[in-house]
């Protein structure tokens, strides 16, 4: 029941338009999985476009079948060689037309009402962070996380990599206003996304909802080698934004 005329307001605002963008390289036991979360959001994406990231198992066919299955929804990008997800995320982006865009790693999955949940909380707001829930191996998900307490953002940054992709959601202009991601980083690439983006004036906002499934499954990740850890993140924090703050060694954990 709408009580007074503030809530018949927001009662009457429409969600506005976004796109999901996600990276694929070697997941095509899990990317349906991905897509399919994201479609069967109560608020729906205008589209979803997967890039195929030079893959080597059957991710581009498995994402060739989608695309012929969900039609218009969705948008099929195959690259001839893998040039890591901050070049995929790119590409992905230049093909978005929706003023916001959430970019989903192909492993991960959004929870219901996700898009929801993160679109109500977009006025005022360039950078909107949710919570997401760990998922190892076949064990249940775990309590809801987030690494940023809603505090100064520069002061979380400075910590480490405090916000994923697959828990958040980005206007696209400050996208392009920061020139999206760095290809150079192989991993890091979320973290040193954000901190140019908040060095770049970006609105961050943080909400209580547990958002996406951040899931480990089988397949290589970057994001375990230590000693590139670790070179990535002192560039990350060289940052004249983040004042070339010492490495801590959770940083890059």
């Amino acid at each position: 029941m709408v009580h007074n005329i503030a809530d018949l307001f927001a009662v009457a605002q429409p969600l506005p338009a976004y796109d999901v963008v996600i990276p694929c390289h070697d997941r095509a036991h899990v990317v349906a999985d991905a897509v399919e979360s994201v479609l069967e959001q109560d608020h729906a994406p205008a589209r979803v476009i997967v890039v195929d990231d030079g893959s080597r198992d059957a991710s581009a066919a498995v994402i060739r079948s989608l695309e012929v299955r969900h039609g218009q929804r969705m948008i099929a990008a195959t690259l001839p060689r893998n040039g890591g997800a901050s070049h995929a995320r790119n590409v992905g982006a230049a093909l978005a037309l929706s003023p916001w865009i959430a970019f989903l790693d192909s492993d991960d999955v959004w929870l219901p009402g996700a898009a929801r949940a993160l679109l109500q909380a977009t006025e005022n707001s360039d950078i909107v962070c949710g919570h997401f829930r760990r998922v190892e191996g076949d064990a249940p998900p775990g309590e809801p996380e987030c690494g940023w307490w809603g505090d100064a953002i520069r002061g979380a940054l400075i910590h480490g990599g405090v916000i994923g992709p697959s828990w958040s959601i980005v206007r696209r202009a400050t996208v392009f206003a920061v020139g999206g991601f760095d290809p150079s980083f192989h991993n890091c690439n979320d973290w040193d996304f954000y901190t140019r983006a908040a060095a770049a004036g970006a609105r961050f906002r943080r909400i209580e909802d547990a958002v996406a499934l951040y899931r480990t499954v089988a397949g290589s990740r970057l994001v375990n080698d230590r000693e590139v850890g670790a070179k990535n993140a002192r560039r990350v924090l060289s940052h004249p934004y983040l004042n070339g703050q010492l490495i801590t060694a959770s940083a890059f954990e």
